[in-house]
Order: C-alpha cells, then sequence, then structure tokens
C-alpha cells in the first residue's frame, strides 16, 4: 500500500500540537535508551582488553587488573540504571499520549460525523461507516505507540551503532 506523506505530516502535526512538551521529552527518553543501549559494547572491549594485557604479561595478580576493571563495571551498571529509567518513563509517557491523543482524535472524528448530511448515512450502512472508524485509530494507534518509538530508537541504534564502531577502530 502507498504511503500518503500528507496524511502522515497531519498526524504527526497534531499529535505535537496535541503534546508539545511531553511529546519531544519522550523522544529523548527513546534516544537515551538506544543510545545507552549500543555504549555497553564498548565497555565489555575495555574490559577484554585489560584482562587479556594481565593474561599476557603473566601477571597473576589479578586484584590490580580488578581495580581497574571495577571502575568500568560500575559505569555500566550505571549505565543500565539509566536504561531502565529510560525504559519506564518513555513506555509510560508513550502510554499517556497515546490514549490522550487517541481520545481526542475519536472527539474529533466524532464531531465532524455528527456534521455529515442525513444523506450521508442513508446511503452508507452504518456498520461500514463505525468499522471504518475504528479499523483506522486502531492503525492510528499502532502508528503513535509502536512505529514511530521503534523509528526513532532505530535510527538512534544506527547513528550510535555507528559512532562506537568507529571509536573502536577506525579503519573498520
Amino acid at each position: 500500500r502507498k504511503i500518503d506523506f500528507r496524511t502522515l505530516g497531519r498526524v504527526l502535526k497534531f499529535l505535537f500540537q496535541s503534546y508539545p512538551v511531553m511529546l519531544p521529552v519522550t523522544c529523548l527518553f527513546i534516544l537515551g535508551e538506544a543510545i545507552v543501549a549500543t555504549v555497553p559494547a564498548i565497555f565489555t572491549q575495555k574490559v577484554l582488553a585489560i584482562i587479556k594485557a594481565y593474561k599476557d604479561a603473566g601477571n597473576t595478580d589479578w586484584s590490580a587488573a580488578m581495580a581497574e576493571i571495577l571502575p568500568l563495571v560500575l559505569i555500566l551498571v550505571g549505565l543500565y540504571a539509566m536504561s531502565m529509567v529510560f525504559i519506564t518513563l518513555h513506555t509510560q509517557f508513550m502510554a499517556t499520549i497515546t490514549q490522550g491523543f487517541l481520545c481526542k482524535l475519536r472527539r474529533r472524528m466524532f464531531d465532524g460525523m455528527q456534521n455529515l448530511p442525513i444523506r450521508y448515512f442513508d446511503t452508507h450502512k452504518h456498520g461500514d461507516i463505525m468499522s471504518h472508524y475504528t479499523n483506522d485509530i486502531d492503525t492510528l494507534r499502532q502508528l503513535i505507540s509502536q512505529s514511530i518509538p521503534q523509528t526513532i530508537s532505530a535510527i538512534a541504534s544506527i547513528v550510535s551503532v555507528l559512532i562506537s564502531m568507529i571509536s573502536l577502530n577506525v579503519p573498520l
């Protein structure tokens, strides 16, 4: 099916008008969640490099290695905790945005339906009209609660993985 970008633009415009502060904040949580999810790979490489260096040196005193590894592990735990906070806030905000937006949209659609002439209802089955409304609202629910956050997260993940790859090995 062909994507109608004008309709998508109108939906996004109405969404941003409905939640001018909460929606950008939610997008920041989604971005933070995606970025924090890719950072542990860098820490894992650093920990493995420390372990390899101690092993190659024939060093049997692992307490010195632990002294180097422990700060990295603590940062990693902090990042995971931050990721959990981002996920929780993003989920809660998206639930609020989705439900509130759909309620406003249903009201708007109902008000528009009230202005239709009687002739329209005489020429269309009532079940068909309501079926279109229900299916369209459900499609918008999926767009707002799943597709938009997944797209933002995917783009942020691609960019942060690219940055991680470059930071680990420039010729890569």
